[in-house]
């Protein structure tokens, strides 16, 4: 059952998707979006809770009183603040045609299904929205840590890599290849060990594909810690 939900809120997204922007690619763009978010709010997680809890002696205090609950608050947290920091890419790029939050609702709608309409959702993606970029990335760590209190032990330049991540594949949903690789050069002035994998060099890969070796678009704390 609830595989046909979700498959029916799909082909309503590429439908209005398709109608709203006048285009015939809408399957293409949200395939590339669903995998590409999904692949950094998985990645992401692994990162401030399993990697940091390697690293970090287990104490009480970092202990969630329910996994579950955990798991289910960080990821809602993480897709909050990756809407709206797609939806900034969308602007700032012109990927869409207009410039009202028709692109965020309907990728909140898409991310969130029935819980976008939740107006503690709603007010936090508006608090998103008020902000400059730096602001939001601050207040969405504030935010994580509340929910994962390990996370504040994380290195903070993940941090700086993720929105520069989420608009990497925004561009990549919309075919933008130039600006993919420009946000990469940027991503590397934060990191510079990204170009040092054997593996992948630091290259952009596709949507929801990642480097085994060193954890690209998101990479593994030995790298995160490099200098």
């Amino acid at each position: 059952m609830k595989q046909d939900e979700s498959a029916r809120r799909l082909a309503g997204a590429v439908e209005e998707f398709n109608r709203h922007e006048n285009r015939n690619d809408g399957e293409h763009v949200l395939r590339n979006l669903s995998g590409g978010l999904t692949l950094l709010r998985q990645s992401l997680y692994l990162r401030v809770h399993d990697d940091v809890g390697r690293m970090v002696s287990t104490d009480s205090m970092w202990e969630p009183a329910s996994e579950m609950k955990s798991r289910l608050l960080a990821r809602m947290e993480i897709d909050l603040y990756q809407i709206v920091e797609s939806a900034a890419a969308a602007r700032e790029s012109g990927y869409v045609g207009t410039t009202d939050d028709w692109y965020l609702q309907w990728l909140a709608r898409l991310r969130l299904g029935e819980s976008h309409a939740d107006p503690k959702n709603a007010k936090r993606l508006a608090d998103y929205l008020s902000k400059t970029p730096d602001d939001r990335r601050l207040a969405f760590t504030d935010v994580l840590v509340n929910v994962l209190p390990k996370s504040r032990q994380a290195p903070l330049v993940l941090f700086r890599l993720l929105p520069l991540a989420v608009h990497i594949v925004t561009a990549q949903a919309f075919d933008d290849q130039l600006r993919a690789s420009q946000l990469r050069d940027e991503q590397v002035d934060c990191l510079p060990a990204i170009r040092d994998c054997h593996e992948c060099h630091g290259e952009v890969f596709h949507c929801g594909e990642q480097c085994p070796q060193c954890g690209n678009p998101l990479w593994k704390p030995e790298w995160l810690a490099a200098d």
